[in-house]
């Protein structure tokens, strides 16, 4: 249902001179006598989640960023002269990155060059050319001029053919058959030839080649002839395919797997004097010996996207957990925890990178699950995944180990209601990281059986830390946070703990109806997605005032006498309205959390005593003289789907139990009474229930009930002996 605004109560105090008199309201907001009200309480907690966000955008800056020097020295350089011999300390065995560049750069080289194939289109334009420069002299031959007006014409039009005068006369004057034998050899030979792929450098080779392939039936003459008609013609028609040699270079070097070097213990890595070059400088720093000096803009980088993802997490914080805002508490348990785990993962990197799978990353969101809830879980790990995965220096591998195992362990702790739920779910989040480091080592080709155990029994350590320090977090967030986690309410859901165990013996008839309460709330509560065990705990609990007057209330009245009737309206009523501050009172006393005394709190809303509110009218006569007001409850109304369930639970498990049903048909009648009445009254405006989620609870109740008024045989007397 939507949520209207509230509507603030001024509460009015005397006012005392003429000077303006400041009246403090039941919100905290300060109100003078010419100047509106001005929320403090509400521009302080704006001021707070601001500094609160940028400390944590700073913090995480410099924690994702900052390069921390683990006391390798930099001042090894390629090229420069090795001051000091230095020995391998322990046998190594690494992928090389530049035995794996040197491999490939060999295997692209022995990659020859890709050309095209021979063009058509050039051997059909070329033999073209041919043609038509055989046409002219045709065309010649046959003209009735003088012969050394056709040389001279011949001399003229075939200035793309270096013919020696002696060589043009022959054309002119040779036999038509010696004629037509050579026109047809010259075309037959250039299109032979320009069908084969000759590219830019093989030109001269083709050239010397030419003579060889003219036909033995012409004669020397005609044949050098014909050589020199069509070598000019000859033209390279296979280009070189960049695209192709590129790829197939390509995929040569991307066929070469990493280089695995290993250096023997107490072998010379570099000897005094020795040029260093890109091998030894990776050797050392394989060893730890020394660290590659970081580029400035690695850090601003690195820093930039931290700072994003933290506005980013704060943003969507604000939009899916609005209520952390308004608890400072909250909001500074969930900061220190985010900070915490980072600067965990920061000093992991440090002093023991080869440790960082062991890194219990899914207790964080062991942890945001039980404070925030499952979704907003979800949602915000994808960013801290990314900040382990900046941290780490191994950016998608330990991302996708540290997204998916809280994936799992959210998803899982979803409806936290055993221990070993818990202890599941560690330990899939173990496996999980394991085989996500297994399989990056795999990808580096460092991967041997060793190695694989050695993930394998980080990832197990890792899954048993999450356990330990969620089971640590849990108590931690309880006792000094206020966060209500899934351990704390299955502390509280023993039937021994003392205030259930007071409650059964001080008023027997309320804690069997909040036992009914809570099978009620909890069926609803899976029904629609919300909290079960939230629902149930916070129903067990939410009449524990009674116990301290249990005689007033009619489920406690064994033997059938009835104090309010000895009482006038206004007493009665409050007798009644009191049971939720003594409820108030002794969870405090008790230490319950704030979310298990909102039920105390609104499961009436802000309802009214309805019989002694009638009987206060009836006796006045007048309804305007009566004080509605003071029969009615102070609220607030349910601000949360599990209050708002426990509210429609106590008014229909009160209402069945009075009215008792003799069918199916008129116990729904009744349950859409109430239903009917919460909602037309407003009892449910605030809290986040659509008509989908009433209908399911509706729903859940009906089957419940059923299964209590089911009927039974009835069975004979005994016959007397």
């Amino acid at each position: 249902m939507r949520k209207p605004h509230k509507l603030k109560t001024v509460k009015s105090l005397p006012r005392a001179g003429m000077l303006d008199q400041i009246d403090h309201t039941m919100d905290g907001e300060l109100q003078t006598g010419f100047f509106r009200a001005i929320p403090w309480r509400r521009i302080l907690r704006t001021i707070g989640w601001v500094s609160w966000s940028l400390t944590l955008i700073m913090l995480m800056m410099v924690l994702v960023a900052w390069p921390i020097d683990n006391g390798a020295t930099q001042v090894w350089q390629i090229g420069q002269v090795a001051p000091q011999t230095i020995f391998a300390p322990y046998e190594l065995r690494y992928p090389s990155m530049v035995l794996t560049e040197q491999a490939r750069e060999a295997a692209a080289a022995q990659v020859a060059p890709i050309y095209t194939g021979p063009d058509p289109r050039i051997a059909r334009q070329q033999v073209e050319k041919l043609r038509q420069s055989l046409e002219i002299i045709e065309r010649l031959r046959e003209e009735t001029l003088p012969l050394d007006e056709k040389v001279r014409r011949l001399e003229q039009v075939s200035t793309d053919y270096d013919l020696p005068p002696e060589q043009r006369l022959r054309l002119l004057t040779m036999d038509s058959s010696r004629w037509e034998l050579l026109t047809g050899e010259a075309l037959r030979l250039l299109d032979q030839i320009m069908r084969e792929p000759i590219r830019e450098d093989e030109g001269s080779m083709v050239l010397r080649e030419l003579p060889r392939q003219v036909t033995a039936r012409l004669t020397e003459d005609e044949a050098d002839l014909v050589v020199r008609l069509v070598a000019p013609l000859i033209v390279p028609n296979s280009v070189l395919d960049v695209e192709a040699t590129e790829a197939a270079r390509r995929q040569a070097r991307e066929a070469v797997p990493p280089q695995i070097r290993r250096i023997r213990a107490g072998e010379a890595i570099i000897r005094q004097g020795d040029i260093l070059d890109a091998l030894a400088i990776e050797a050392l720093q394989q060893y730890g010996l020394i660290s590659p000096a970081t580029p400035w803009h690695l850090p601003v980088s690195r820093g930039t996207i931290a700072g994003l993802g933290a506005l980013g997490l704060l943003l969507l914080l604000q939009r899916v957990a609005p209520e952390v805002q308004e608890r400072p508490r909250r909001l500074l348990a969930l900061l220190g925890v985010l900070l915490l785990f980072a600067l965990g993962a920061r000093l992991v990197t440090v002093f023991a990178p080869d440790w960082i799978w062991a890194f219990p990353t899914a207790a964080l969101g062991m942890l945001m699950v039980a404070g925030l809830g499952t979704v907003p879980a979800l949602l915000l790990s994808a960013i801290w995944s990314l900040w382990f995965g900046l941290i780490a220096d191994r950016t998608l591998a330990f991302l996708a180990a540290s997204l998916l195992a809280n994936w799992i362990t959210i998803l899982m702790l979803h409806r936290l209601e055993r221990l070993q739920t818990l202890l599941m779910a560690g330990l899939s989040a173990g496996a999980v990281t394991g085989l996500i480091g297994i399989a990056a080592a795999a990808e580096a080709g460092s991967l041997s059986p060793l190695g694989v155990l050695i993930t394998a029994g980080m990832g197990v350590l890792a899954g048993a830390l999450s356990i330990t320090i969620t089971l640590i977090g849990f108590i931690v967030l309880g006792v000094l946070f206020d966060v209500t986690t899934p351990l704390h309410l299955l502390e509280l859901a023993r039937p021994t703990h003392p205030l259930l165990h007071q409650l059964m013996v001080r008023a027997p008839g309320t804690y069997h109806h909040t036992l009914m309460v809570a099978n009620l709330a909890e069926q609803a509560a899976l029904r629609i997605g919300a909290d079960p065990l939230l629902a149930r705990v916070g129903a067990l609990y939410h009449d524990i005032g009674k116990m301290v007057r249990p005689y007033l209330f009619v489920e406690n009245q064994l033997n059938g006498g009835n104090p309010h009737e000895q009482m006038d309206p206004y007493t009665s009523a409050q007798a009644i309205l009191r049971h939720v501050e003594d409820g108030l009172a002794l969870a405090r006393r008790y230490r319950l959390p704030r979310r298990i005394r909102a039920f105390i709190q609104e499961h009436h809303g802000t309802m009214c005593v309805t019989i002694p509110y009638h009987r206060a009218v009836q006796e006045s006569r007048d309804p305007e003289k009566v004080d509605r007001a003071a029969f009615c409850y102070r609220g607030p109304r349910p601000q949360s789907k599990e209050t708002a369930i426990v509210m429609l639970a106590d008014g229909c498990e009160a209402a069945v139990r009075a009215a008792r049903p003799k069918d199916p048909q008129e116990l729904a009648r009744i349950l859409e009474r109430v239903f009917q009445e919460r909602i037309y009254s407003g009892q449910l405006d605030e809290a986040p229930l659509t008509m989908q989620d009433l209908q399911g609870i509706r729903e859940a109740f009906l089957q419940v009930f059923q299964g209590m008024f089911h009927p039974r045989l009835i069975y004979p007397e005994a016959p007397s002996r």
